[in-house]
């Protein structure tokens, strides 16, 4: 048969073009046409640059597949543990730190009272000694300022009773000075770290809690 003789795609009946071994429309390839070029016109093919790039695409191996789904296995369970890890100790850090924070509070707390009741205990000798100089305590128009200094009413007065000003208690609170019967008696105390709003006395001294030798007892 001629090449310039039409021919026809046996699957879509389309017209063939010339030099073609496959059909454009339906892919079908041509009979006869797939032999490869030879001669001269292989030799030019030949030289003509290639644009195709080597296939990186990766063969299926079952091998490979179980080994990658090994290691991402691996991986995640890894993970897992180190988040695991993470959450328990940041569990741990915040319990230690709280209960230090309980700590240094309960420290501080036993401090300020330490310092509470000294300072209860040096107002109650100084009282005692302002009572066996003027016969009474200060009272309530005189109060605890009578210690340090002398009032003007007072010629019996030996002080002061009392080194330094010691009328605001460690919690920034004032310490509340009562006096009964015009000076025969008193009470001394704070309310503590509540401060008033607690409604309730946290240490004190008074004139009706002597011990030996007449000093007041916390």
């Amino acid at each position: 048969m001629p090449e310039s003789t039409e021919r026809q795609c046996e699957q879509c009946g389309t017209r063939l073009l010339a030099g073609r071994r496959y059909c454009l429309v339906c892919q079908a390839p041509v009979p006869g046409a797939t032999q490869r070029p030879a001669g001269g016109l292989a030799e030019i093919i030949r030289q003509i640059p290639s644009t195709r790039r080597p296939d990186k695409t990766l063969v299926f191996v079952p091998e490979r597949r179980e080994a990658r789904l090994k290691r991402e296995s691996r991986n995640r369970r890894a993970l897992i543990a180190a988040l695991i890890g993470c959450a328990i100790l940041t569990i741990t850090a915040i319990a230690l730190w709280r209960a230090n924070e309980r700590k240094l509070a309960q420290a501080q707390l036993q401090r300020r009272e330490s310092m509470a009741r000294r300072e209860l205990d040096l107002y109650a000798k100084s009282l005692e000694i302002f009572y066996v100089d003027i016969g009474r305590y200060p009272i309530a128009k005189e109060g605890l300022a009578a210690l340090s200094k002398r009032p003007s009413t007072l010629p019996g007065w030996r002080g002061p009773y009392i080194e330094g000003d010691f009328s605001v208690d460690p919690w920034g609170n004032d310490y509340v000075y009562k006096v009964f019967n015009e000076g025969a008696g008193y009470q001394l105390f704070t309310y503590g770290p509540e401060g008033e709003a607690a409604r309730r006395v946290f240490l004190q001294v008074n004139s009706g809690t002597s011990g030996p030798g007449g000093v007041p007892k916390l």
